[in-house]
């Protein structure tokens, strides 16, 4: 199997505001570099360019904004997530939806400005609809089960089975990920088995006692 990729949503929980984002980012960094796992952390947006600037893993935005430079008050544009030092950006996760019409162009975008994306969507459906826009990762979370610690691996296989044909059938050629409750290394283990490349993940890490034990439990079954 090719090498599978963990991506940390920090989301803005208070276990990671303020300098814990760093020091998240840093347990991450440390166990990247004992597993053979493409490690990708996603911090609140005020925090992207003091943790990009120490830690040499991938650092994403949350989400990037359709908006233009100059007089867009208080919107994230891909210029100043690019100018942050992160690589890319997380884009649609079910808790910041944005407009199907606007996903091809924000990620237009960020391709001009070689940032990747992780595109997410919540049913197969819309997956499928996503595989033409070539994103660099796919990841299906149903929101029902995002934050219950109920893995979508495991209550839903038929699904992450479902959605691996239905984005490769349409000749999908990146990376395909799921999430939503998964919170342990044998709901990492489910999603492989079922053909996905990776997981994205939130609570499961941030609001672990052990950073570093979490993140190596999950990132173990991906290598």
């Amino acid at each position: 199997m090719p090498r599978g990729t963990l991506i940390i949503n920090f989301k803005n929980y208070p276990e990671i505001l303020g300098n814990k984002s760093l020091e998240l980012a840093r347990s991450a960094e440390t166990v990247a570099r004992k597993v053979d796992v493409e490690m990708i952390v996603a911090p609140p947006v005020p925090l992207l360019h003091a943790v990009s600037r120490k830690v040499s893993i991938p650092v994403f935005s949350q989400n990037v904004d359709d908006r233009d430079q100059g007089k867009s008050t208080g919107a994230i544009v891909a210029e100043a997530i690019k100018a942050s030092g992160c690589s890319g950006s997380i884009l649609n996760h079910s808790e910041f939806r944005v407009r199907p019409l606007t996903v091809g162009r924000v990620l237009a975008r960020m391709r001009t400005l070689r940032l990747s994306a992780c595109l997410c969507a919540e049913t197969v459906r819309e997956m499928s609809g996503f595989a033409k826009l070539s994103a660099d990762y796919l990841a299906v979370e149903p929101p029902e089960l995002i934050g219950t610690g109920v893995a979508v691996s495991k209550a839903m296989p038929e699904m992450v089975s479902k959605t691996v044909s239905e984005v490769k059938r349409r000749g999908y050629r990146g990376k395909i990920l799921c999430g939503a409750g998964i919170v342990s290394g044998e709901d990492v283990a489910a999603a492989r088995r079922h053909g996905m490349m990776g997981v994205l993940v939130s609570s499961s890490v941030v609001r672990a006692r052990d950073w570093k034990d979490k993140i190596r439990e999950l990132a173990q079954p991906l290598e």
